[in-house]
């Protein structure tokens, strides 16, 4: 397997991993969050959109990163790469 390929598929786990860390860390937030009386709660407001945004882009990287992943794979097993001066065109 190419290094490039490699390097694309170590960085799709990652997302997929921090997204479900995510995932999983998000009802303790909720649960630990009570909503103070008489104002309003910052989680709910503000952090609760931010952690899906970055959830929903972690898992959208990481499913590109993978298909780039399976591309660079195929281009390397079937394409020869050669050394040397370009033929130009006259």
């Amino acid at each position: 397997m190419d290094t490039t390929t490699r390097k694309c598929i170590i960085w799709a786990v990652a997302c997929f991993v921090i997204a479900a860390g995510l995932y999983m860390v998000w009802p303790i937030f909720v649960a630990s969050e009570s909503d103070p009386p008489g104002g309003s709660n910052f989680f709910f407001g503000i952090v609760q959109p931010v952690l899906s945004f970055i959830q929903g882009v972690l898992v959208s990287i990481g499913g590109a990163l993978v298909g780039a992943a399976v591309v660079l794979h195929w281009l390397t097993s079937r394409v020869s790469v050669t050394k040397g001066p370009l033929n130009q065109l006259s």
